[in-house]
């Protein structure tokens, strides 16, 4: 059942994300608590598109109180944004989900309604592209020590360098050995560049859609050793196993070679339904 909210001056509206309406007449939403946890979240039908809500309170939600609870109250956040995720989770079990991001918040249900109105083409293509499927997510984290070893033992062209400079005199040995090194390092980074395309070749004939997204520093990924691969693929449902199978392959076949394979999913389809 379609619920419109009776905007008061101290009421804005948290969009978590926009359902097919024609589903949600085969599934009606149950209403559960909502990110302040006193409201509860409901539909907003506009046309052919439903938006899932939440009424929230603007002392709460403000755009100056979250930008101070971001700056100074981790433990807000934290609790805020896993409540976000959850919901999408569930949202995305049940219906063809577009998901919003975390606080995109409306001042009005017309002004909601507005936006959606004029982009309803937009949302019908992209509930057609990602209706039955789910996102899944590929670090790939390499050892460089152990690439490095695997260079220069197996480059018969780095051997030889590295034999003809000991017969060099010291002075040269000190400059050539440092082109050396240079050479390996481009090695060791083409190798690493060259694995991780495989890999990702080997997974996108299973997969609707994929892309590669930027790498996580250090200090995101909480890992002393770089990122060098940051996949996202748009996978069939019914496709799942066969995709974890070859995951599972992949991990295993490649680990000999210095590379740590990191596989999360199913998400909702928050990278290919990006608004």
């Amino acid at each position: 059942m379609t619920e419109t909210k009776t905007k008061t001056d101290e009421s804005l509206f948290y969009l978590y994300g926009l359902v097919p309406t024609k589903e949600l007449k085969d599934n009606p939403l149950k209403p559960f608590a909502g990110i302040d946890e006193r409201h509860h979240i409901y539909e907003r039908q506009i046309g052919e598109v439903t938006a899932i809500l939440c009424e929230i309170d603007e002392k709460e939600f403000s755009e100056e109180v979250i930008e101070d609870k971001v700056n100074h109250d981790m433990e807000w956040l934290q609790a805020k944004a896993f409540h976000h995720h959850e919901t999408l989770e569930k949202l995305h079990n049940s219906y063809t989900l577009i998901p919003l991001k975390f606080c995109t918040i409306y001042k009005s249900e017309q002004n909601l309604a507005r936006t959606i109105e004029s982009e309803g083409l937009k949302f019908h293509q992209l509930f057609e592209n990602i209706a039955q499927k789910e996102e899944w997510n590929l670090k790939i984290y390499c050892d460089d020590k152990k690439i490095k070893e695997e260079v220069v033992e197996h480059s018969s062209d780095i051997k030889e360098q590295e034999k003809a400079i000991e017969s060099l005199s010291p002075g040269r040995q000190f400059f050539e050995r440092k082109k050396w090194k240079q050479k390996v390092e481009e090695a060791v980074v083409n190798v690493k560049r060259s694995k991780c395309d495989e890999i990702h070749k080997s997974l996108t004939g299973l997969c609707s859609q994929s892309d590669v997204k930027k790498n996580w520093s250090q200090e995101m990924s909480g890992r002393k050793q770089d990122m060098n691969w940051n996949g996202i693929y748009l996978l069939n449902k019914n496709k799942r196993d066969t995709f974890l199978q070859q995951v599972k392959h992949l991990q295993k076949e490649y680990k000999e070679l210095g590379f740590t394979m990191e596989f999360t999913g199913p998400w909702p389809c928050y990278h290919f339904a990006n608004l």
